[in-house]
């Protein structure tokens, strides 16, 4: 499973950590497509991170590389960010989704509960995900938007993790 945003610094290891403390038992990471490497998460994210009972110690921010799309699921939080990893990495085009599009996602589980996980991650793929699906970039926009960005983050966690626990998902 990985998560992948711009500076890997906010949106993503947010992401990563949130569900990493949901569900302790899966391989969570995250990556960046221009990730300022080496940073730790940003503060309002670090702090929102908190808030959830999430750890944001010791993180420390990385671009992504090819190795990295071995994980069965990646999920960005822009279209522009998913068009950069097609466009990077066509292999991986059945595994590749817009975390706002993750309740199509769920959709399609529940309606094929005994398809194994990666039939539905493939078929997620091909799905249209309405325009407006983006989680918003906080980066420097200060506790507002940062709190703005975690709320919807973790309303979409809650959405993966049933279906993410209905089958083990490869560590990314």
């Amino acid at each position: 499973m990985l998560f992948v945003c711009t500076g890997n610094v906010c949106r993503s290891p947010f992401a990563e950590r949130l569900l990493a403390r949901r569900s302790p038992e899966l391989k969570v990471s995250s990556r960046g497509i221009f990730a300022l490497e080496g940073n730790p998460i940003d503060a309002p994210m670090a702090a929102e991170l908190e808030a959830r009972h999430g750890d944001p110690s010791n993180f420390h921010a990385q671009q992504v590389s090819p190795a990295d799309l071995q994980a069965d699921l990646v999920l960005t939080m822009s279209r522009r960010q998913r068009i950069h990893l097609l466009e990077d990495y066509p292999h991986a085009v059945r595994k590749i989704g817009l975390l706002g599009g993750v309740p199509e996602l769920a959709a399609i589980r529940h309606r094929h509960p005994e398809s194994p996980l990666r039939d539905v991650i493939s078929d997620w793929s091909r799905t249209t995900v309405p325009g407006d699906r983006d989680v918003p970039d906080p980066y420097r926009q200060g506790a507002p938007a940062a709190a703005t960005s975690a709320a919807l983050i973790s309303d979409l966690i809650d959405q993966l993790v049933p279906v993410l626990r209905s089958a083990r998902v490869r560590p990314g």
